[in-house]
């Protein structure tokens, strides 16, 4: 029986990907788990290995895109035809030095069900050029809108027919227009997806840090020979799973009418890349030594502003931790990552004035911690004791080996 190579579900921020380059040729025999093809996002590039062993039989050309979880190919038993009907997928672009045609009535730019059509090189020119692809009509394979269509609309847009704005009263002058497409527009759907299917609420809570701060100082320095960067992010992402295990209430998801409590805790660290983040997942984390963390979330780290990510790496977290310390930010709400129930919003650890256990006025290192849950999966107290589950963590030394 075929089995279907699958556009991989890559984290929130993807939609569809394309098919830039079949490493295997059509008919050829695969081995299970081989890198059959490229397949690039608004994010990253991806090999997309064989589900199974047997042979390749190639649905979508180069240049095609799919959406998430649609067919890619199939893998064929030996003497296997193809399936009789496979999803569609959208054709590949025209190149961009493909003369525009001039229909009476070119298609629109958009598909049916509203999706901006545009090859990646018409994104990625027009947001240089500063062009709003919402009001580029496509020449492309059914309206799809290519490099020289973006060419053509900055060029109309510059040219001598264009209005100038009126004197009086003299509006703010417009330093570029950036559109909401790619990444971007991705990442404004998702966040508002979220906002409108989940019922959040977050606890912020002011700590002290010196657990933190000196357990991390004791792995800098057992790690100096290695050249690690051990970040916090390593050391918050351990403790927090490790509450989230003792706690699950909201190591949960939410499938029809039930609250699906997960076994395990695996945390997405968000990292920021070009135009927005991508979120890559340390697996296991509160059961695995922090330095094999640290090794672990550096290479991630790399490999996201690379565009190098693979699909297992960022597939199956469980919880996200988003940190903005380092940008001097001490709290913010951060919102969540469907389909988990939890994320949590980490600020800059710097020292501040507080009032110690006799009631002396001291300066120690504190950190404002954000929990944004899903109030559908637990209240509030669930929240709040899995933040003072996950700080307490921080004064057992153990807990880092």
């Amino acid at each position: 029986m075929a089995v279907a190579i699958a556009m991989p579900n890559l984290g929130m921020y993807t939609i569809e990907g394309e098919v830039t380059r079949w490493l295997v040729a059509d008919g050829a025999s695969v081995t299970a788990g081989q890198p059959v093809l490229e397949l690039t996002t608004e994010k990253t590039t991806v090999e997309i290995p064989a589900p199974a062993a047997g042979t390749l039989h190639q649905v979508v050309p180069v240049g095609g895109r799919v959406q998430v979880e649609g067919i890619l190919g199939h893998i064929l038993a030996p003497g296997e035809a193809p399936p009789a009907a496979t999803p569609a997928a959208e054709p590949p672009a025209a190149p961009a030095t493909a003369p525009p045609r001039t229909p009476a009535k070119p298609p629109a730019a958009r598909a049916s069900r509203g999706r901006l059509r545009a090859t990646p090189v018409a994104r990625r020119r027009a947001r240089e050029l500063g062009v709003d692809l919402t009001t580029v009509t496509g020449s492309g394979p059914g309206g799809r809108i290519t490099e020289a269509d973006v060419q053509a609309a900055a060029a109309a847009s510059t040219g001598p027919s264009a209005t100038a704005a009126p004197a009086t009263p003299s509006p703010p002058r417009v330093l570029r227009r950036v559109p909401l497409t790619g990444m971007r527009g991705l990442i404004a759907q998702r966040m508002q997806h979220s906002l409108t299917s989940t019922a959040q609420l977050t606890l912020t809570r002011e700590v002290d840090a010196r657990p933190l701060v000196q357990a991390r100082e004791q792995l800098v320095a057992s790690a100096a020979d290695e050249g690690v960067r051990v970040s916090y992010d390593v050391l918050l992402a351990k403790s927090l799973a490790a509450a989230l295990l003792a706690h699950p209430a909201l190591n949960a998801t939410i499938e029809g009418e039930e609250v699906v409590l997960l076994a395990e805790a695996h945390i997405g660290v968000a990292v920021a890349v070009e135009d927005g983040l991508v979120v890559p997942v340390l697996r296991d984390a509160a059961h695995r030594p922090a330095l094999d963390l640290a090794r672990e979330l550096t290479g991630l780290t790399d490999r996201a502003r690379q565009g190098r990510l693979q699909p297992n790496e960022m597939e199956g977290g469980t919880a996200t931790l988003t940190n903005l310390g380092a940008y001097h930010i001490d709290a913010f709400t951060p919102i969540i990552n469907p389909p988990q129930s939890a994320i949590l919003g980490v600020g800059s650890i710097t020292p501040r004035p507080v009032v110690d256990e006799d009631g002396a006025l001291t300066v120690r290192p504190t950190v404002h911690l954000s929990l944004t849950f899903d109030h559908r999966v637990a209240d509030g107290v669930a929240a709040a004791t899995l933040l003072e589950s996950m700080v307490s963590q921080w004064q057992q030394t153990e807990l880092w080996g």
